[in-house]
């Protein structure tokens, strides 16, 4: 009995595991996606400043004014924003 536990165990850590590797590779997937999203919400968001200053002939004070003449739903918390220069970065 205690051999069939050790050998179940073994078989649930072992890499080769199809049950394993399929979770591994599906966590991986959600996590690529989610970078990739973040790449586009971020090139969305710099086309947005672009647009902004071609309209007011100024970046906007902040990512709440982005937001408001763009209508992107962007969080504060994700981006390192210069008004001065308009440099909108992902943090990391």
């Amino acid at each position: 009995m205690l051999l069939c536990l050790v050998l179940a165990i073994a078989a649930c850590t072992d890499e080769k595991n199809p049950a394993q590797q399929y979770g591994n590779t599906t966590v991986q997937t959600y996590r690529n996606v989610q970078k990739f999203e973040k790449k586009i919400d971020l090139q969305q968001a710099q086309k947005s400043l672009q647009e902004f200053n071609a309209a007011n002939g100024r970046y906007p004070a902040d990512l709440a004014e982005l937001s408001h003449f763009s209508g992107l739903a962007l969080e504060s918390g994700q981006y390192d924003y210069n008004a001065t220069s308009g440099s909108l970065t992902l943090k990391q």
